[in-house]
């Protein structure tokens, strides 16, 4: 969902700098660290993804069913122009969260870069509890505000979300891992 997967990729950058700091404590270049590449990578092709298909599969549903125009982006370039941004932006705050947290490390601020963390997955969870249990519904806008739709736990829908999450948690893991090995041993 939109408004969980923006805070959601900061506090992601806040994470894999807290899981980095060996290194990112030594390293003098934020914009040009060594880690950089690779964490965008990660956004890129794993994290920013599985917004996406979520939103190009069930945009309604991405979108807490506030909106109808994200719907239908044929022929529509600002509902068009709000897919790309939501991807780049996805990637973006990844960055801002990872080079914040790395610029609160150098400066011996590791309570800043769990207190960013946190904030970030607190708002991550609030629009589950503003719009608790629009989510468990799926379908398009109209349908589902008119009390339709079907349960988010059946298929298509549930399977598909199973799969885009197992990768995108999968794929997380072992960035994290690699991030905190990689950090250990990496001379600036």
């Amino acid at each position: 969902m939109v408004q969980v997967d923006l805070p959601a990729a900061f506090t992601i950058g806040q994470v894999f700098a807290l899981l980095s700091k060996e290194y990112l404590r030594r390293e003098e270049r934020r914009f040009a660290n060594r880690l950089l590449g690779p964490f965008n990578v990660f956004m890129s092709c794993c994290y920013a993804p599985v917004g996406m298909f979520l939103l190009v599969g069930w945009p309604a549903w991405e979108v807490m069913y506030r909106t109808a125009w994200v719907e239908q982006p044929y022929d529509r370039p600002w509902a068009a122009a709000f897919y790309v941004a939501f991807g780049v932006v996805m990637v973006l705050l990844g960055n801002v969260g990872f080079i914040l947290g790395h610029h609160w490390l150098r400066q011996g601020r590791d309570r800043w870069v769990v207190g960013g963390a946190c904030v970030g997955a607190v708002l991550t969870v609030l629009p589950f509890l503003l719009r608790w249990g629009i989510w468990l519904r799926v379908g398009p806008y109209a349908e589902v505000q008119g009390g339709g739709g079907y349960s988010f736990w059946e298929s298509p829908f549930h399977a598909a979300w199973l799969g885009v999450m197992g990768y995108m948690v999968v794929t997380a893991v072992g960035m994290g891992i690699w991030l905190k090995v990689k950090g250990s041993r990496l001379a600036p």
